[in-house]
């Protein structure tokens, strides 16, 4: 039963991943996943769901390995469960934003278009006329996203699970509320150096004092583009291939991994990289618009890339698909926060004189990090009631106090990631940081340059899914996953 299962599974992935990749590169103008829900319905039915959980139950504790991999399967049919049961709002949701337009000075973009515009427009007034149109794009289907939320919860109950919530710490064996007291000391243990460091590039970039700054500023200061004449785009594809070759991957060799760069009206702003088919298929989809936010991204969807594409072939399709996100994200953390390291920007960018940008650029990371710590406490919370009015509420007190931008109530739906994800970004945080410093001890500062560290990666990268970021730490000889050399790493950067 469970070999014809791993055959079906398999196909399903495929079939997913292949619609999102089409769909999020603006190949295709809708996005269609109900069909393949209706096809594969199989898989994620009730019963289904009993039978693996019975499974899991009779298998023996001493039969670790196939506990693991019945796990992995249970988690896979309710989450995919509980997708079943909103794809027909995901769809609508997604047609809305596909077909939204706005307009600016005479111009006329796509939704896609517009968050790229506001993060690249020099001029503040731009950027806010522009956010304003995009926020009310999102917000004429915030009622459908609510609704959705409602729908998502409403299936964990069905499933006879207390909430929501609890379904994804059972199923992930994951304790949020203790993810959340690791990480919260890392905001108030960087508050001072950060507010100080903010206030002095605010005031220096945009012209504005700490208290006047908002979301859209924040989306264009996070992309440094006053250090973008050092990132040429004619050298990032280069800087990539020469950078995978220090640790002994030929890119050009690697037929499995595609870079997708094409620039298209409906294609998705952010960077990502989706695995349609492991280790065979992989697709790195980035969209360009110059500097060292394209390095970054294309450094880190490399490290999902990479890790997906040394997957050994022969595990077991759920050691593929299914896991620990936090993993993968630590390995895209390790490569794009290469951009903070002083002898690779020399060797590879020629830029000597990087130490006004390295402090800039770990600002911009405790910015994203402590908003992320931010988002993980409210979205706890958001998952914890119904009260949507205070939910929303409660978003822009969050990340406003986190960050210090004043951010709107409107995104608190649309900034929410699937299965409270926005834990995986936390623990990947900390263990990226652990990675790369037993990196250096054991191959040296360059362990970029090093192919014995690639040949470690690649050892790690085989086993694909099958151990959680917890277990990979432990097995390296790093673990538990913890945040105060993440935090030193900050407050040196931010000191000098």
């Amino acid at each position: 039963m469970l070999e014809q299962y791993r055959r079906n599974y398999t196909e399903f992935n495929a079939a997913v991943l292949r619609e999102h990749y089409l769909f999020g590169s603006g190949q295709k103008a809708t996005l269609e996943l109900a069909r393949i829900y209706e096809r594969f319905s199989d898989l994620f039915a009730p019963d289904r769901i009993e039978k693996l959980k019975q499974q899991l139950d009779e298998t023996p504790a001493h039969f670790e390995s196939e506990r693991v991999s019945l796990r992995h399967l249970l988690s896979f049919a309710v989450e995919q469960f509980l997708e079943d049961a909103v794809n027909t709002l995901t769809e609508e949701i997604s047609a809305h934003e596909a077909a939204a337009t706005i307009e600016f000075a005479g111009r006329v973009m796509t939704f896609s278009e517009a968050i790229v515009a506001l993060a690249t427009a020099p001029d503040r007034a731009t950027r806010q006329a522009i956010d304003h149109q995009r926020l009310a794009v999102i917000d004429a289907a915030n009622d459908l996203r609510a609704e959705r939320l409602r729908k998502l919860h409403e299936a964990a109950w069905s499933l006879g699970y207390e909430s929501y919530t609890k379904l994804l710490e059972e199923l992930r064996q994951l304790d949020y509320e203790k993810v959340w007291r690791v990480a919260a000391p890392l905001l108030g243990s960087t508050e001072a150096l950060y507010v100080a460091r903010l206030s002095e590039t605010l005031q220096r970039d945009i012209g504005v004092r700490v208290e006047e700054a908002r979301r859209s500023d924040y989306l264009h200061l996070i992309r440094l583009t006053r250090y973008d004449a050092s990132f040429p785009a004619s050298r990032l594809l280069d800087v990539y291939r020469q950078t995978m070759a220090g640790l002994g991957i030929n890119v050009d060799a690697q037929r499995n991994i595609e870079i997708d760069s094409a620039i298209r009206p409906r294609k998705k702003p952010r960077a990502y990289c989706i695995p349609i088919v492991v280790p065979d298929e992989i697709k790195l989809m980035i969209r360009p618009a110059g500097g060292q936010a394209d390095y970054k991204a294309l450094l880190h969807e490399a490290g999902h890339a990479q890790h997906y594409g040394w997957t050994a072939a022969g595990l077991r399709p759920e050691f593929k698909y299914t896991g620990d996100y936090a993993l993968t994200e630590a390995y895209a953390f390790l490569f794009h926060n290469l951009l903070a390291d002083r002898a690779w920007l020399t060797e590879f960018l020629g830029f000597a004189s990087s130490h006004e940008f390295i402090q800039s650029f770990m600002l911009v990371g405790l910015m994203r990090a402590r908003r992320t710590i931010a988002k993980l406490g409210y979205e706890a919370r958001l998952h914890a009631g119904e009260d949507f009015a205070r939910a929303a509420d409660d978003y822009a007190e969050s990340l406003s106090e986190a960050t210090k931008f004043k951010t709107s109530k409107t995104e608190y739906l649309s900034d929410t990631d699937e299965g409270l994800y926005v834990a995986n970004y936390v623990r990947a945080w900390a263990f990226a940081s652990q990675l790369r410093d037993y990196l250096q001890s054991r191959f040296g500062h360059r362990w970029w340059a090093s192919p014995r560290a690639g040949n470690f990666l690649k050892e790690i990268w085989e086993t694909g899914d099958r151990y959680t970021a917890d277990e990979m730490a432990a097995q390296i000889g790093i673990g538990p996953i913890a945040f105060d050399l993440l935090i030193d790493e900050f407050n040196q950067a931010l000191k000098g």
